[in-house]
């Protein structure tokens, strides 16, 4: 059931520090934030292979969000065996973390999963890394459908690296993740963040192994900035950021909140629920305006020109099962996520980041149930985004009247005639799932005459 109003709730729910001091040694060089809520039984493999990172000083901060299935109990007993660990001095250094995972760590089956015990988690753990755990109680009774933008604000307000980076609580990193990622940065210092390829591991299923397959060839920085509206171009879990970037953006955020966490409630109205467990009326609210932690994020951050590139190794290992969010959450859907992309798309283009020429129209090329989807998407966007415009500035859907199949479109110069080589007004969407079509599209694109004078995106 979606969230009432009610005035119990009005507050944000205090972030309650466990016992155990914040670090006791230096301001680590990354903190990971971790939300948690009910994380059993992927937890405990998820958690080692962050504290056994290598050649890195890092902080985990937690944030666990009422768990009730032992996920706090297990978190807090390990924050007592790290504590009681540092103040034996002669107690191990920690276990040296092998370079693969075991069959029982990498399963999507919840039966066969790794089961590991708080001590022994903190016997393995690295002399350089360091856990805290924030305790928050937001849904007591049962109305906010979600905790995840919430316990991802207060740990990064708790959090102290000049490194940010995450982690979700049922994933696992390669030992020398952060190492490698913290390198990436130091060696491009154009970007603001470095995030990795991804492996796949538990219940895999064809479509997300495409995914997967897609999402690891976006490398550079215009590839991953461009891929956004097709689909996350990057596991915002799996990339580091650095601080000062992330402030930058928190700065352009409503209620001055990094995450943002959107749900639609029972009488239509759209809450933002990442800073307080009520949740309040998103400034750009709108019924259809509400989608992913993830896909929210990763919008804003390149709607507002920040860059992240991405190291050519898998460095996350991203779980898949039957019960994850991704696959069972009404927001996650393909319209919801068609909303958010169209959106982003139509401010770009409205903020001219499309063409240096202020665009008098926006053609969408398709086929099908595509074509009327995303022609209506993105129709409305521009009647909601444009309501103060005289209507000679507002750019005009037009839906192109011809078929709309990839071999239509590179054949017989239909691009070619379709740009006009003084005018570059025109903004083409070309909105096609498959990677093939669009590959045939883009190369048509690239063989005009003045590809530079042909503004377009591809979307899915």
């Amino acid at each position: 059931a979606m969230p009432r109003d009610d005035d119990d709730a009005r507050a944000a729910p205090r972030a309650k520090r466990s016992r155990t001091r914040a670090g006791a040694g230096a301001t680590p060089e990354i903190s990971v934030l971790m939300p948690a809520r009910n994380a059993m039984p992927w937890l405990a493999a998820c958690v080692e292979s962050v504290l056994t990172q290598r050649d890195v000083a890092l902080e985990l901060v937690v944030g666990d969000d009422g768990s009730d299935d032992g996920t706090r109990e297990w978190l807090l007993t390990l924050e007592r065996a790290l504590e009681a660990r540092e103040s034996n001095a002669s107690s191990d250094a920690g276990t040296r973390a092998s370079d693969g995972f075991a069959e029982d760590a990498l399963t999507g089956d919840a039966t066969r999963a790794r089961r590991r015990g708080a001590e022994d988690v903190a016997r393995a753990a690295s002399r350089t890394c360091e856990m805290r755990v924030l305790l928050l109680d937001r849904d007591r009774e049962g109305k906010s459908p979600s905790g995840q933008g919430l316990a991802l604000n207060a740990c990064f307000e708790a959090s102290r690296g000049a490194l940010v980076g995450e982690m979700e609580s049922d994933d696992l990193r390669p030992p020398d993740a952060f190492r490698s990622l913290a390198d990436a940065l130091e060696a491009n210092a154009e970007w603001d963040a470095a995030t990795s390829r991804i492996e796949l591991c538990g219940t895999e299923r064809e479509g997300m192994k495409r995914f997967e397959r897609w999402q690891n060839g976006l490398l550079e920085p215009r590839e991953l900035a461009r891929g956004r509206f097709i689909e996350i171009p990057a596991l915002r879990a799996s990339a580091l950021f650095r601080r000062a970037k992330l402030e930058e953006l928190r700065a352009k955020t409503p209620e001055g909140a990094l995450y943002r966490d959107l749900w639609r409630t029972d009488d239509g109205a759209v809450l933002d629920f990442a800073t307080c467990a009520r949740g309040t009326p998103a400034p750009d609210a709108r019924p259809h305006r509400w989608w992913p932690v993830d896909s929210d994020f990763w919008h804003r951050w390149f709607h507002h020109g920040f860059t992240v590139g991405k190291v050519p190794r898998a460095l996350y290992y991203w779980r898949q099962y039957d019960a994850q969010s991704t696959r069972t959450h009404s927001r996650c859907s393909l319209e919801q996520l068609r909303r958010c992309k169209a959106y982003f798309l139509v401010a770009a283009a409205l903020e001219g980041q499309f063409s240096a020429t202020p665009l008098r129209e926006i053609r969408v090329y398709s086929v099908g149930e595509t074509l009327r989807a995303w022609s209506e998407a993105v129709r409305r966007e521009i009647d909601c985004q444009c309501p103060r415009r005289r209507p000679s500035d507002i750019p005009r859907l037009i839906v192109a009247p011809r078929a709309h199949k990839p071999a239509a479109l590179c054949a017989s110069g239909f691009l070619a005639r379709d740009v006009d080589s003084d005018d570059d007004s025109v903004l083409r969407v070309f909105a096609f799932g498959s990677e093939r079509p669009r590959e045939r599209v883009a190369a048509a694109v690239a063989a005009l005459a003045r590809p530079d004078r042909f503004p377009h995106v591809f979307v899915a």
